[in-house]
């Protein structure tokens, strides 16, 4: 057999004799049942759960699980993990190096932690890709660790409301590559996604509009709308079942509540917390509003408990805060504001942004949890060393986060020209024959060609944890146009992240790519095609 092709390429992928067969009796399978063991003491139940049923789905065995090491396959936490860095460490991250062994008699998944099992399993997922009743792989050896710990896709889900069910397959697809985390952006001034106990206008209102722009947001002498109530938020048991469900997966769920501005949606249900005291409406355009939060008792004691309902949802060590494109000017406007930043002793209306920083980053850590947010966050502040910094605005705005990094602040990758992929794929001026996007262009190349480290100083590489990729949904209303925005420009990321440095070159890639877009065709993926007519 020739060598298997895997996506993201691994480490170490090496052939030896032989290969593993099994076939599918039905009239025989009570007597020699397909099985899957792990190690008694291994907290691999979800793990195993999870190949069972793509086994089960994708290739149509049933199987029986045990500990007995004398399985089909054998899961098994057997690897030494590796150190991980502080910041890693810290954030939740576990070592996710695994070994794939297939001999005739077994295929054996080692991993340094549960995580690593699951990138294990999704690469003998990708290899038994199509295969159905009889399965037949050679006899290799693949010694796998990513170059990136934090490894991240990012979905809006405010402008453009996903079920529950698109969430799921969003996360699943994104573990098929390696992405081991998922960014979950649950507010905007579109719509409001979680529900906090005690403020039943949130799903009442927040979460609902009366109409969604057709067409551009730049075309605003054409503008028309779909005259239909647009929106929906997800229950607490949803959210617990979604973050299981990812768990499994080696998948962190990192949710976003944006503030102090992006919050046109909820002053609309609660106009007390705006600067204006009346309701805008939740808006029904894309853009950013002018809304943002005041400084009012009332207004911190909402925030605390949206932090407490985030630290009880989602386990993972990070709560977003956004803090991204807060307009300045109701607080320049308000009375009230400016009696608020003579008590507090502040005096520029980006203090009180820093103010809010401050007041977010202490509810976190109430919580045992720390904060994270969009560049602007660190602009024109100093906040706590622990506070962590997504840049997304690349050119100028670097320095912001090379302030960031000597500052000890942990940072993430969210660079808008390499990782953004709402924008066009096509690179030309009037994309042809290319859905309605937000604009400019990212192509799969671009995105291939990108070294995230390269652009900062050796000696503050130390406090990057990671890279992520990013789809906005203003232009992304449905699943399949979700799906072709995604893919295969996160095929080329998740390779970028995951690979390093030592990728293959880019014909190399594609060919890679041509393999793998077929298993994406099974799964029903409707993604771009890499080479469109």
């Amino acid at each position: 057999m020739t060598s298997p092709t895997l996506l993201p390429q691994p480490t170490k992928l090496a052939l030896t004799s032989g290969s593993w067969k099994r076939s599918h009796s039905p009239e025989k399978q009570h007597l020699h049942p397909f099985t899957i063991s792990t190690d008694s003491a291994a907290p691999l139940a979800p793990q195993v759960n999870l190949l069972a049923h793509y086994l089960s789905e994708e290739n149509h065995f049933d199987v029986a699980t045990g500990t007995a090491d004398k399985s089909d396959i054998h899961l098994t936490l057997s690897l030494p993990p590796r150190q991980l860095s502080l910041l890693l460490a810290a954030a939740d991250f576990t070592d996710e190096t695994y070994r794939l062994t297939i001999t005739p008699a077994q295929i054996r998944i080692e991993g340094a932690s549960p995580s690593g099992v699951a990138c294990g399993i999704q690469s003998l997922r990708q290899l038994l890709s199509g295969q159905r009743n009889r399965l037949a792989l050679p006899c290799l050896v693949i010694e796998d660790t990513p170059a990136m710990g934090w490894r991240g896709l990012m979905l809006d889900s405010s402008r453009h409301f996903h079920d529950v069910a698109t969430i799921r397959r969003f996360i699943d697809l994104a573990a098929l590559h390696k992405f081991n985390l998922f960014h979950w952006h649950l507010t905007d001034d579109q719509g409001w996604r979680l529900p906090v106990e005690g403020y039943p206008r949130l799903t009442e209102i927040a979460a609902w509009r009366d109409k969604t722009l057709i067409g551009h947001e730049c075309d605003k002498e054409n503008r028309t709308f779909i005259p239909a109530r647009h929106g929906g938020f997800y229950s607490h048991e949803e959210i617990r079942a979604i973050v299981a469900y990812a768990a499994a997966r080696g998948v962190h769920i990192l949710p976003e509540v944006d503030v102090p501005g992006h919050v046109q949606s909820l002053v609309t249900a609660y106009p007390d917390f705006g600067n204006t005291g009346h309701a805008p409406g939740v808006r029904n355009t894309w853009g950013i509003s002018d809304s943002t939060l005041n400084l009012e008792p009332s207004t911190f004691e909402f925030l605390g408990k949206v932090v407490s309902t985030l630290a009880d949802l989602f386990p993972f060590r990070y709560i977003h805060f956004g803090g991204d494109e807060a307009k300045t000017g109701e607080w320049a406007a308000s009375g009230r504001i400016q009696e608020h930043k003579k008590e507090l002793g502040l005096e520029t209306e980006w203090e009180v942004q820093n103010h809010f920083t401050e007041r977010l980053h202490s509810f976190a850590a109430s919580h045992s949890r720390s904060m994270i947010g969009w560049d602007e966050i660190v602009e024109h502040g100093n906040p706590p060393v622990d506070t962590a910094a997504m840049y997304w605005r690349d050119g100028e705005h670097q320095k912001v986060i090379l302030k960031a990094l000597q500052a000890g602040h942990p940072v993430v990758l969210a660079n808008h020209r390499h990782t953004y992929l709402d924008a066009y794929q096509q690179p030309t001026a009037e994309p042809i024959g290319e859905p309605l996007a937000i604009g400019n262009h990212l192509t799969i190349e671009h995105i291939y060609a990108w070294e995230p480290l390269a652009e900062f100083p050796v000696e503050f590489q130390h406090n990057i944890m990671g890279a992520q990729g990013q789809l906005w949904c203003e232009y992304i209303p449905n699943r399949r146009h979700l799906d072709y925005m995604t893919y295969p420009r996160a095929c080329a990321l998740a390779q970028v992240l995951w690979t390093g440095t030592g990728r293959e070159p880019m014909a190399s890639f594609v060919l890679r790519l041509e393999e793998h877009l077929r298993r994406l065709d099974r799964l029903g993926v409707a993604y771009r095609p890499n080479s469109p007519a």
